[in-house]
C-alpha cells in the first residue's frame, strides 16, 4: 500500500466494532414509534447522515415529529453503546501507532454524531491520534456525497490525491475516489456480500489492519 502524509479514517466498521449496533437501529426507532419497518430499510438509510434519515423516516412514514426530535430519539438508543460498550475492531491502535510515528497526520470522518464518536474513541484510548473528529451533520449530507471527505481535506490543509480515506463501505469508497481520494477498502462482516465489489473500487484493500502494521 502506497504511504500518505495524511488520513481520513472512517469509524463505524472501520476503526470501531459498531456496525452491528446500527444495523438495526433504524428499525428499532420506528418500532418503538409502533411503525412496521419495510425490510430493506438498513439498505435505503446506510448512505444517509442522521438528518438525511430523519427527513426520509418523516416523508416517508408520515411522522409527526421534527428532524430535531427524531434525531434525539435515535441518539438515546444508541448513546450509551458509545459510551460505555462498543470496542475497536482489532489491531486499530497498533496501527495509528505506526502511523503516527511515520508522521502521519490523522482525522476522523463519521457519519455518528461527533460527541458519541468522542466518547467511543477516548474510552478506547485512540482519540489522541487524531487532530480532530469531523461528522456529516457537520455538512448535512451522507458519505454518498464528497462534502465530509473535501471538509476533513480542508482542515487537513491537504489536497485528496495526498490523503489515504479508509473506509469499510462500498458507496463511501466510491465517492471518496471518484473526488480523488486514494481510497483503502476496510473489510467488514455487514458487507461481506459486497466484498468482490469493494476490492474492485479501492485503491488497497486490507482484510485486517493486521496486514498493514
Amino acid at each position: 500500500m502506497k504511504k500518505f502524509k495524511y488520513s481520513i479514517f472512517d469509524m463505524d466498521g472501520t476503526l470501531l466494532d459498531s456496525m452491528p449496533a446500527w444495523h438495526n437501529i433504524g428499525k428499532e426507532y420506528l418500532s418503538f414509534l409502533n411503525i412496521t419497518p419495510p425490510k430493506n430499510l438498513n439498505e435505503i438509510i446506510a448512505p444517509m447522515s442522521l438528518e438525511e434519515s430523519a427527513e426520509y423516516f418523516i416523508e416517508r412514514f408520515k411522522i409527526n415529529l421534527s428532524v430535531k426530535e427524531i434525531i434525539s430519539g435515535v441518539k438515546s438508543l444508541i448513546g450509551d453503546k458509545y459510551k460505555y460498550e462498543l470496542k475497536l475492531k482489532p489491531y486499530v491502535k497498533e496501527y495509528l501507532e505506526k502511523l503516527k510515528k511515520d508522521g502521519v497526520i490523522m482525522c476522523v470522518a463519521t457519519a455518528s454524531p461527533l460527541k458519541l464518536a468522542a466518547a467511543a474513541l477516548e474510552r478506547n484510548g485512540v482519540l489522541e491520534y487524531f487532530t480532530f473528529i469531523t461528522s456529516c451533520d457537520e455538512v448535512g449530507v451522507g458519505k454518498n456525497k464528497p462534502d465530509i471527505y473535501y471538509l476533513a481535506a480542508s482542515r487537513l490543509n491537504a489536497e485528496p490525491q495526498e490523503i489515504a480515506v479508509y473506509e469499510d463501505a462500498d458507496f463511501a469508497l466510491i465517492t471518496a475516489r471518484e473526488a480523488g481520494f486514494y481510497t483503502v477498502g476496510v473489510y467488514e462482516d455487514c458487507f461481506s456480500h459486497k466484498r468482490k465489489d469493494i476490492e474492485l473500487i479501492s485503491n488497497s484493500y486490507i482484510e485486517s489492519f493486521k496486514e498493514v502494521i
